[in-house]
């Protein structure tokens, strides 16, 4: 049996980012234990779709070089996923049979995708030729289809689908990309951007079906006896050719095994401002959380959590505050940005009470901004993203703007009604 004065169970991008806040930390753990349930250690998981497509190699994604735990007192365990906490022995079992005594534990265990039942079979398990894009088994299982397939289904508009289709499709597969909403990126987008989007993709080669969902697989028996998709069967009653189908249909936090330790969940592991759990000894960060209701999947909030989770345990408590992040679309040649709760603004057409729009049909560019009296609480851009970290500036600031708006939509922000803003907003407040 080992210890050690922290453990970390999961080996992601979370948990790097947090090793690299740590080891910079006066008052670091001497000891550090990490466990992970892939066979390689943490990786770039946002670089998946560019290694996909080849767009870059794949050394592109590797975060540290692979000494550098040792050069830290860290001690790595890949390919071996923790199965027990047994919190009053503060001891962590592993799937291999290694026991680890711990002081501090942080779970940074993730988020696992979404399946639709039609994908698994009586034991769980998904039916053949169906996969995930969320790490690096599914990128050599993709990349061998774009060499033995032509037919591929990707389900789900969201980011990664969008991605994880024009990846196949730059490998010379014939693409089709199923939507369950009315448009694409409809959490992040409006109508018009969408529809500025799936013009773009349907020119690039995609197939692209909105409001469309499979209901049935169809399979035959290959050379070896073996089953083989065919084809799908939409709701509509439409028949796709499918020998692959990919499933993008977004995340769930991974809390498996936070319940098995009786820690307290909901959507994802509870923690407090600190990130810590039920169990004062116990942490958590990343996709796994939930924190004042809010789940967590885009890079920037991570690394902030990582960021303040470092000082916390070198004893320095430090309270991390949730920000709305600008999400960009990572598709070469396909600007987009989003910042904001745009679904909600459009569910709920009370929560603004005025919009700034522009237009440029010939050059492909779209500007959308939603304001709550004088404060802006949305923004979407398309093919020209520049304004992305102004706007979300503004958008996380919460300080009232009073210069022209529509030279804010072309970038031309008013630094005088900004600094009339800044003094005028506590005498605004106490009105």
């Amino acid at each position: 049996m080992t210890e050690a004065e922290l453990i970390i169970i999961g080996n992601g991008m979370a948990c790097q980012r947090l090793l690299a806040e740590l080891v910079q930390q006066p008052n670091r753990p001497a000891r550090i234990v990490v466990f992970g349930a892939e066979a390689k250690p943490a990786y770039n998981r946002v670089l998946l779709s560019s290694l996909l497509s080849n767009e870059l190699p794949d050394s592109a994604a590797e975060l540290v070089s692979p000494d550098w735990y040792a050069r830290h007192n860290i001690e790595l365990i890949c390919d071996d996923a923790v199965v027990l906490i047994e919190r009053e022995r503060k001891l962590v079992i592993s799937q291999h049979g290694r026991y680890c005594r711990y002081q501090q534990l942080v779970l940074a265990c993730g988020a696992l995708p979404l399946t639709p039942t039609y994908a698994t079979d009586s034991k769980g398990n998904l039916q053949p030729d169906i996969c995930h894009f969320r790490n690096w088994q599914d990128l050599a299982t993709l990349r061998l289809a774009g060499q033995q397939r032509q037919h591929a289904v990707v389900v789900g508009g969201g980011f990664l689908g969008l991605e994880a289709a024009e990846g196949l499709r730059k490998l010379g597969m014939q693409v089709s990309l199923l939507q369950r909403g009315a448009y694409l990126l409809n959490r992040q987008l409006d109508a018009t951007a969408a529809g500025l989007l799936q013009q773009q993709l349907i020119e690039r080669g995609l197939t692209i079906l909105t409001s469309s969902e499979i209901s049935r697989l169809h399979y035959g028996r290959n050379p070896l006896q073996h089953d083989q998709l065919l084809s799908v069967t939409l709701t509509s009653g439409r028949q796709l050719k499918a020998d692959l189908v990919v499933l993008a249909l977004g995340i769930s936090p991974n809390i498996s095994l936070a319940q098995q330790a009786g820690l307290s969940v909901k959507r994802g592991i509870l923690v407090n401002s600190h990130l810590q759990s039920s169990d004062p000894a116990i942490y958590a960060l990343g996709e796994c959380i939930e924190l004042n209701g809010e789940t967590f999947g885009l890079i920037a909030p991570i690394n902030q959590q990582a960021t303040q989770l470092a000082q916390t345990l070198c004893g320095t408590p430090a309270a991390y505050c949730s920000e709305l992040a600008a999400t960009q679309l990572k598709i070469s040649g396909i600007a987009l940005s989003s910042c904001g709760d745009i679904a909600g603004l459009g569910a709920n057409p009370a929560s603004f009470d005025a919009c700034t729009d522009y237009l440029d049909a010939e050059f492909n560019e779209y500007r959308r901004l939603w304001w709550r009296g004088p404060y802006l609480v949305g923004a979407v851009l398309y093919g020209d993203t520049r304004l992305s970290q102004q706007l979300s500036q503004l958008i996380n600031q919460q300080q009232p703007y009073y210069g022209c708006r529509s030279s804010l939509l072309l970038g031309l922000i008013d630094s005088a009604a900004a600094e009339r803003a800044a003094v005028n907003e506590p005498q605004q407040n106490a009105a």
